[in-house]
């Protein structure tokens, strides 16, 4: 049955390019649910904020990755992962609004 309200989290894999690998490293994300009027709000608010304050408003833990989720261990990996930020950014748009049915 569909639900009207949302879980408050779900997960997303996302695939962080790995500099000199042919293969992107897939990690499962924790992102916090947004409604229309909080995404709108999330959004309009990211002006003066880095990447790590940005995503840390978003994600609530990783699975796949060889640290606990803090907000100095993702500070850590946009550091050293430049592409991610971008990455993780566009697993939550494309989940959130572009969720597919699974069959």
């Amino acid at each position: 049955m569909f639900k009207i309200t949302p879980k408050p989290k779900f997960n997303a894999t996302v695939q962080l390019s790995v500099p000199g690998s042919d293969k992107p490293a897939a990690i499962t994300v924790e992102f916090k649910h947004l409604s229309k009027s909080a995404l709108r709000d999330y959004f309009g608010g990211l002006d003066g904020k880095s990447d790590a304050e940005a995503l840390g408003e978003i994600i609530t833990g990783w699975q796949g990755v060889d640290a606990d989720f803090s907000a100095d261990a993702l500070g850590q990996l946009l550091d050293n992962y430049p592409a991610a930020a971008g990455e993780l950014f566009e697993a939550f748009r494309r989940e959130l609004l572009e969720a597919r049915r699974k069959n």
